[in-house]
């Protein structure tokens, strides 16, 4: 859900500025995505999305919508990464990155996983996301 979601919190004006990306996509170019799978051919397989809330920390929160990598496999079942950066709020971003449980059944060939990360921290803090990823079939 979004809370007080304006749609346009931090317009960007290609006329403007046209040799440069709008924030914060031109923040961190070198760290993110820092996942090894980035680094590998693309693999098939479903994915899932995921979105909500992170904690509010420091007065304030910020949003993680993405879709996690193809499936991992694992002794005790299929794995994703979940990875991204947050939503710009409060003057910054956070980055986010770990793995999935395995999968949970829903019935009717549908699963889903559950996950906690903590971000990254920046301006003096980090926030916690918890939550199930949208559900998929395999």
């Amino acid at each position: 859900m979004y809370y007080d979601f304006s749609q346009y919190p931090y317009a960007w004006n290609p006329a403007t500025n046209p040799n440069s990306m709008p924030y914060p996509y031109s923040f961190y170019p070198d760290e993110a995505p820092r996942h090894e799978q980035s680094k590998q051919k693309a693999k098939t397989g479903h994915t899932h999305a995921h979105y909500g809330s992170t904690t509010c920390d420091d007065k304030h929160n910020h949003l993680h919508p993405g879709v996690t990598s193809t499936p991992i496999e694992t002794d005790e079942g299929h794995v994703h990464i979940i990875y991204g950066n947050t939503t710009f709020d409060d003057g910054h971003i956070h980055y986010y990155e770990a793995y999935t449980s395995p999968p949970i059944s829903l019935g009717n060939g549908y699963h889903t996983h559950y996950a906690e990360i903590t971000t990254t921290e920046n301006d003096g803090h980090t926030h916690v996301i918890k939550g199930y990823t949208a559900a998929s079939k395999r």
